[in-house]
């Protein structure tokens, strides 16, 4: 299995709530089946949340690698079909935090492309976090 591929597609995907506040305003990202919103994302990003304890699957992760990923599914911006990416935990914490180093950006970038997106399609890989060269333009505040 590839460690960033399209999500297998069984029709429109199902609105979660989100695991930490339920909100249901859209298909938000999931992280190992449980979907997050932005805002508990940024909480989680922030130290703000109870961490995330999600046990890792033996794949690689789909920027650098390394073995001991979560699954990571996001839902292209007015795209139908969601992108799975296998992340290991810096690299997760790295692109719900905004802070990818410009090489993992650019590594994203360039699968991305293989399967005919843009990163401009993904909502955190977008123009307003990040600039043409991949440098974080926002990224959040990491815990004190």
């Amino acid at each position: 299995m590839d460690s960033l591929r399209l999500a297998p597609s069984h029709g429109k995907p199902a609105v979660l709530p989100c695991c930490r506040c339920a909100s249901t305003e859209r298909n938000w990202d999931r992280i190992v089946d449980k979907a997050y919103c932005a805002e508990c994302q940024e909480a989680l990003v922030m130290g703000l949340a109870e961490p995330l304890v999600e046990r890792t699957e033996t794949h690689q992760c789909g920027v650098c690698g390394r073995r001991g990923t979560v699954r990571f599914l996001t839902f292209p911006l007015q795209g139908r079909t969601p992108v799975e990416i296998d992340l290991c935990p810096e690299h997760l914490r790295a692109v719900l935090g905004r802070r990818l180093s410009v090489s993992a950006f650019a590594q994203l970038r360039r699968r991305l492309q293989t399967l005919g997106l843009s990163v401009e399609s993904i909502f955190l890989l977008h123009d307003a976090f990040y600039d043409e060269q991949g440098r974080a333009l926002q990224p959040a505040r990491e815990p004190d």
